[in-house]
């Protein structure tokens, strides 16, 4: 699945002294779990085709880990919010 990331204000147009919150999302960074596959293939013995198959469940993978870098706009400082997600900055 493809990883898409976004970052949302809650507060796009704030007045002098207002603190403003900015949020990153990232979605698409999902585990996957094992899952079951059957392999297949053909053995001739003599002239004669057989069919042989087996059974293999192909391990799962973990979310990748995700860091979040503190936003940059000039004039605005932020500093870490509620979540690693989060940051709040003070508009002067």
């Amino acid at each position: 699945m493809a990883v898409s990331c976004d970052i949302n204000i809650d507060n796009a147009t704030p007045a002098h002294g207002d603190t403003i919150t900015v949020t990153y999302s990232v979605d698409g960074n999902d585990p996957l779990d094992p899952s079951g596959a059957t392999i297949r293939g053909q053995v001739v013995v003599g002239g004669t085709a057989y069919n042989v198959s087996t059974s293999v469940t192909l391990p799962g993978t973990p979310a990748a880990d995700v860091t979040f870098e503190t936003p940059t706009c000039d004039g605005l400082t932020f500093q870490q919010g509620g979540s690693d997600a989060e940051f709040t900055a003070v508009v002067p």
